[in-house]
């Protein structure tokens, strides 16, 4: 299963790139790239594992405001 983070007009990049640190573990350059890349592109795959593990993130960011979605 996927993880996408994809763009809205509400979070600040500071605010995205704390998340990805936070729930992901990403160190900032690359949760830099993949803020740039969801406000260019419109989205970003962020992580693919397990179901259950990408259902928590799911909650858990969601919870943090961010605009997500997930892929089979």
């Amino acid at each position: 299963m996927k993880l996408f983070i994809l763009d809205d007009d509400v979070n600040t990049f500071e605010h995205v790139i704390d998340v990805i640190q936070r729930y992901l573990n990403y160190p900032y350059t690359q949760a830099l790239s993949i803020a740039n890349i969801v406000h260019n592109a419109g989205q970003c795959v962020v992580k693919e594992s397990d179901e259950e593990i990408i259902l928590y993130l799911l909650e858990n960011m969601r919870g943090e405001g961010l605009n997500l979605k997930t892929e089979s």
